[in-house]
């Protein structure tokens, strides 16, 4: 059992009643105590057919730190940003460069705002386009960070496509058709949503890891996701896979 398996059930359980966007905060906002975190972010960078040029967010951060970073276009200079724009793994921050007087002075001010002394920040990226950021910071010490890290990076990645599910129904409506997974696709998923890797996947069923591959693929085309993170959440979301057992 991993480190915050209770927690991830019971997330996955609440994201999936909720029905609203202002529903979809205190969400987020519940992850923080659950978790042992200090701040968590949503920020849809691009929706399919979206209209308002304004990019939807939902965070906990302090309204003073929002607004200053707004006023100060910190957006322009955020490595955050600019790292979520090229990457499709999620990266911690501590991996950022943090030169150029502008940039530290962001990240200082942000240490001023108590927005943690860690972060992680996972990409979502979906097949109409749509492109988002998920954000988790923590006030851990450096040793804590890093015993709690992997645990953050398996749920939150799951985690923030399911947040940016629900986005894409409240923001658009997500009807794109699903096609039935085959008993094999299920099995593979579901192995793959209790940690192992396809090396161990494919032993565990006694086929190759290129099938255990091409298994992959065919769910991902069928479910309209766009790598591994997305296949599992949207599996866990569609009660393909249990959520006790990722």
């Amino acid at each position: 059992m991993g480190l915050f398996d209770d927690s991830f059930e019971l997330s996955v359980s609440e994201v999936e009643s909720v029905h609203s966007m202002d529903e979809l905060r205190p969400f987020v906002s519940r992850l923080l105590g659950r978790y042992g975190l200090r701040h968590a972010a949503y920020l849809a960078v691009a929706l399919p057919d979206q209209i308002d040029p304004h990019p939807v967010l939902v965070c906990t951060y302090p309204a003073q730190w929002t607004q200053r970073y707004i006023d100060q276009d910190y957006l322009a200079i955020d490595p955050v940003i600019s790292a979520a724009a090229t990457n499709l793994l999620p990266f911690d921050w501590s991996e950022l460069s943090h030169r150029g007087i502008r940039v530290k002075q962001m990240f200082d001010e942000a240490q001023e705002f108590g927005i943690g002394r860690h972060g992680l920040s996972f990409p979502v990226r979906g097949p109409l386009g749509d492109h988002a950021l998920f954000t988790v910071t923590s006030d851990a010490s450096t040793s804590e960070w890093q015993k709690l890290k992997s645990s953050y990076m398996r749920d939150m990645q799951l985690i923030a496509h399911f947040v940016h599910g629900k986005v894409l129904e409240f923001e658009r409506g997500d009807s794109a058709p699903i096609k039935p997974l085959s008993a094999r696709e299920r099995e593979v998923l579901g192995w793959a949503a209790r940690g192992l890797n396809n090396d161990q996947i494919a032993f565990k069923l006694n086929i190759s890891e290129r099938v255990v591959r091409a298994y992959f693929e065919s769910a991902r085309h069928k479910l309209n996701c766009v790598n591994r993170s997305h296949v599992l959440a949207r599996a866990i979301s569609l009660r393909l896979v249990g959520p006790a057992t990722a």
